[in-house]
């Protein structure tokens, strides 16, 4: 068998010795164990073999081996079928061994298996085959796979099983009530799938020592009698699902309970006080982002053991004392109460201050602080700080740099204007640094080279150091947005070669863009640069065969040219916004194989020529939000492009509440950051450095810290860049900060289409936003318009569209915005409360049209006759000899057949003024129409538009 493996023999302790010390009893060798001569027992774990297994293996001829363990292994390869040979197989570990591929059906039904282990081969996948009534399962652990489908019902046939670990998989829908039939369940951990529906009863379980449902899509209530047999029950984490409805008391009165973790979800109301407080085991208490309101019940400050307490981003109120807490909690170590409704007080005399206990993570954005709390000074092992979000006026001081075990700081969104130097710290771990929205102004500060994470955004800052990249070598996160920067962008930013995310919008930025910054950064993600002064082209060179872009905004600059046919390498883009530029160029087809692109944003450029796009076979199945509002493209809307756009056609009826917003993770970190995480962000100097500190701590201990620190704080979503563009919806830009990834958008307003709208449209059902007016589209409004179930927004107005309103139109129950102003259409306005709920301005300009909300009806009364026509043979006594009437009288009456009925009919000065708006709109590309209100009217007016 040893001759049919592939192993490092440098790193193998046990295949490398087999047959080389002369014993030929192989039942002596290491990894072997043996019962009458039998084999009964092989452990190769760790014995870095690699290359595959496969059937032809004379390991599958151990018909009497009872324990098999192949772990920490990376094979590479399918598990091989004929590892059902197996019959007496007991115990089967695979975790972490690089298996990949469909994992055989037939590994479940050996009768004999107590213990299967396949945790942590992402690449494995399957599903829960029909458990027999025989099994022996007692342990089944799959987390870490891509085993997907439902938990089967006849999982409660395995009667003897202890421990059921299926974290981290793809498993979806609602758990079984069977599942409460596992009476011997002591470990179970369902964490990171999709399982929805009620939580099920788990009474029968007395045993159950450890249950975790973290970050699925579960709903409904807890209720107090689901928790009053589980008395062996030490940790509960139901954390990031949807549950509602009240605590109940009794979850914190179990009496071995020692972690308990409701964050993230939308429990509510008051959290009631409970009993026997000072005799509880509990240590962990988390019940952030609830609904949770009123004031904090003492009970919670009763529970002397707790070492974590975060009640951060509820609706508590009052008054706390930090004192008290102090008094009452002597071994606190993480406090959250962040964004809340509370004020937070510090004596800063009481001396009793100074024995704080050893804090690691203190939370208190949004306390209404107004200076910083100098008990901190005394924190030695003070690793996240959180004071963002309060009324802290004047300079930093300077003791804030010289906590050696500090990670992570966010000051953001306070008064501050200056740091107290000296910023120097030789022995600092700081990695985050968060100074957001404050009134700082002057250089950029350098804090330790090791910083990863720096945000200065919003504030006042107007010099960039030069060789930045000397001082910030490890740099993976810069934000610079919306300073007072000006000049060209410091091509030092080129030589960051750890950078990731990039953010110089909103300065006074100009010149071109560096041909370096791109080109050069392998590991730029994300760049915005929108919002400035950039002049000159998007060089071809800029985007090379190595562009790793997820996210590139250039949006309002001075940029002209072409767009570059390299910007096609950038495969992994899912966010393009080029708008608001001077950019001249037909529309970019050869992106369409950038098959991630989720927004493309193209807004006012000087593009032309149609948009068909019939050469590229591959095109955007991801697009969610495009935008090519106010160019110069021709020609009908092709319905080959708009089928392709299949991400649209899925409404997936998910609701916003429950949507996603698209966003990047800086640091491709998985649900939860552990140490070995860190190593790849930090020097080796840093992770030694720490762990000298918390030497003395467990190491899930620190991995909560980081998690806190890196996911809890800096970044929503824990380091990543939520995306923002802006759309037009009602008639004016809307910047949606947050884009969900169920957010669709298409506008194609104040170009030149023409033609009917295509049927192909009204297939994209899950469409929110729909702008198509100022062009010339013709025919018919579809009927199928009331496909678009989804649809808030919609504009038609300013073409050529004739015929009725289609009564499939009132269907449309979220529509909140409708503009049909200023076709030829004619008939009844539909009825329905939606569209009586429009005002007359989203119908004027259609002479046709009657009925609420206008004011004329739909009667035969109102329809008026015309004048009789005079007789031709009527005579007349006075003659007038016109060979006499003056060139004066002439133009006189030419005037006078404009500005008459301009001043005296109102139908005729409308259809004037909007024929001479539209004609200097084509013809003056800065003029651009804008909806404003005064008093009660709301008005269209071309206004000239700046870049």
């Amino acid at each position: 068998m040893k001759h049919n493996l592939i192993y490092n023999p440098f790193k193998s302790t046990k295949l490398v010795h087999w047959n080389q010390s002369g014993v030929v009893d192989c039942c002596q060798w290491n990894g072997v164990s043996c019962n009458n001569g039998h084999v009964i027992g092989l452990d190769l774990s760790q014995e870095s073999i690699s290359g595959g297994l496969h059937n032809s293996s004379s390991l599958f001829n151990f018909e009497h081996l009872h324990s098999l363990n192949l772990a920490f292994n990376n094979f590479g390869s399918f598990i091989p079928s004929d590892i059902v040979k197996l019959k007496n197989l007991r115990h089967l570990n695979l975790s972490n061994a690089g298996f990949c591929g469909q994992i055989p059906k037939g590994i479940f039904q050996i009768q004999t298996l107590k213990t299967l282990d396949v945790s942590n081969n992402e690449e494995l996948e399957g599903s829960l085959p029909e458990f027999s009534q025989h099994g022996q399962l007692d342990t089944l652990i799959l987390s870490n796979t891509n085993f997907f489908g439902q938990l089967v019902s006849s999982i409660s046939n395995l009667k003897q099983l202890s421990t059921l670990d299926l974290s981290n998989c793809q498993f979806n829908g609602t758990l079984p009530d069977s599942l409460s039939e596992l009476t011997n369940l002591v470990y179970l951990d369902l964490s990171y799938n999709r399982f929805s529906g009620p939580l099920p009863s788990f009474n029968k379980s007395k045993n159950l020592q450890y249950l975790s449902l973290l970050q699925n899509e579960l709903t409904g209530t807890i209720l107090s009698t689901q928790w009053e047999e589980l008395l062996n029950l030490c940790i509960i984490n139901l954390g990031d699902n949807f549950f509602s409805g009240k605590i109940p008391k009794s979850l914190f009165t179990i009496p071995s309970l020692q972690e308990v973790t409701l964050s993230d979800n939308g429990f509510e109301g008051l959290l009631d006080e409970f009993q026997n407080a000072t005799a509880s085991t509990l240590e962990l208490v988390d019940l952030s982002i609830n609904k949770l309101e009123g004031p904090i019940p003492l009970s919670l400050f009763g529970l002397k053991r707790l070492s974590l307490l975060n009640l951060s981003s509820n609706k508590f109120n009052g008054t706390i004392h930090l004192d008290t807490i102090h008094k009452k909690l002597p071994y606190l170590r993480v406090l959250g109460l962040s964004n809340n409704k509370l004020s937070v007080e510090i004596a800063d005399e009481d001396p009793s201050l100074s024995f704080f206990p050893n804090l690691t993570n203190v939370l208190l954005a949004s306390c209404n602080l107004k200076k910083f709390p100098s008990f901190l000074k005394n924190q030695p092992k003070l690793f996240d700080l959180d004071l963002s979000n309060n009324l802290i006026q004047g300079p930093i001081p300077n003791w804030i740099w010289k906590f050696d075990s500090m990670v992570s700081l966010n000051l953001s969104n306070n008064l501050l204007t200056d740091l107290e130097g000296p910023l120097e710290n030789p022995n600092s771990s700081l990695l985050m640094i968060d100074l957001h929205s404050n009134q700082i102004r002057g250089s950029i500060p350098y804090f330790t080279k090791y910083v990863v994470h720096l945000d200065f955004s919003n504030n006042e800052f107007s010099f960039i150091p030069p060789n930045i990249e000397k001082y910030l070598p490890f740099l993976f996160y810069l934000s610079l947005t919306n300073n007072s920067f000006h000049g060209k962008i410091p091509e030092s930013f080129c030589n960051c070669s750890s950078i990731r995310m990039l953010d110089l919008s909103h300065n006074n930025f100009d010149g071109p863009i560096p041909k370096c910054l791109i080109a050069r950064n392998n590991t730029l993600r994300l760049l915005n640069l929108a919002g400035n002064k950039l002049t000159g082209h998007i060089y071809d060179t800029i985007f090379s065969s190595t562009c790793n872009l997820r996210y590139l905004d250039l949006n309002v600059n001075l940029l002209r040219g072409t767009v570059p046919n390299s910007l096609a390498n950038c495969q992994k883009l899912e966010v393009l916004n080029l708008g608001n530029n001077s950019l001249s160029d037909e529309f970019p087809c050869f992106l369409g194989n950038i098959t991630t692109l989720q927004v493309l944003v193209l807004r006012s450029n000087k593009l032309h020529g149609p948009i068909d796009c019939s050469h590229n076979t591959s095109h955007w199945k991801m697009l969610r939000v495009v935008d090519l509002a106010s160019n110069k493209f021709v020609g009908t809307l092709p319905g080959k492009l708009l089928q392709s756009w299949t991400a649209m056609m899925d409404d997936g009826n998910y609701t916003k509440e429950n949507g996603i917003y698209l966003y990047f993770n800086m640091y491709d970190f998985g649900h939860y950051i552990r140490y070995k995480d860190m190593l790849a962000l930090i020097n080796i100097a840093i992770v030694k450095r720490l762990a000298k500190i918390f030497a003395n701590d467990p190491p899930y201990i620190f991995d909560d810290m980081l998690n806190y620190a890196i996911k809890g704080n800096q970044l929503p979503y824990g380091g990543t860049y939520l995306d923002s563009v802006t759309v037009v919806n009602k008639g004016m830009q809307m910047k949606l900060v947050k884009i969900f990834s169920i957010f669709t958008s298409l506008d194609f307003s104040s170009n030149h289409f023409e033609g009917p709208i295509p049927e192909e449209l009204m297939s994209l059902k899950a469409l929110n936003v729909l702008n198509m007016s100022h062009n010339a589209f013709s025919g018919h409004i579809p009927s199928s318009l009331g496909d678009l179930t989804a649809l808030e927004s919609l504009d038609l107005s300013n073409n050529t569209l004739f015929g009725e309103i289609p009564t499939e139109i009132s269907s449309l129950t979220f529509l909140a915005v409708l503009n049909l102003s200023f076709n030829h259409l004619e008939g009844k306005i539909p009825t329905g409360t939606q569209i009586q709920s429009f005002d007359i301005y989203s119908f004027e300009g259609n002479e046709g049209l009657c009925g609420p909300p206008l004011t004329n009806n739909c009667g035969d009364d109102g329809v008026q006759g015309l004048p009789p026509t005079p007789s031709a043979s009527s005579e007349t006594h006075n003659s007038i000899d016109w060979n006499f009437l003056s060139a004066e009288l002439g133009f006189t009456f030419g005037i006078g057949v404009i500005i008459l009925p301009l001043i005296f009919w109102k139908k005729w000065r409308l259809w004037y003024w909007k024929h001479l708006d539209d004609l200097l709109w084509r013809i003056i590309p800065q003029l651009d129409f804008v909806y404003e209100q005064h008093g009660q009217h709301k008005y269209k007016t071309l206004r000239w538009i700046s870049a």
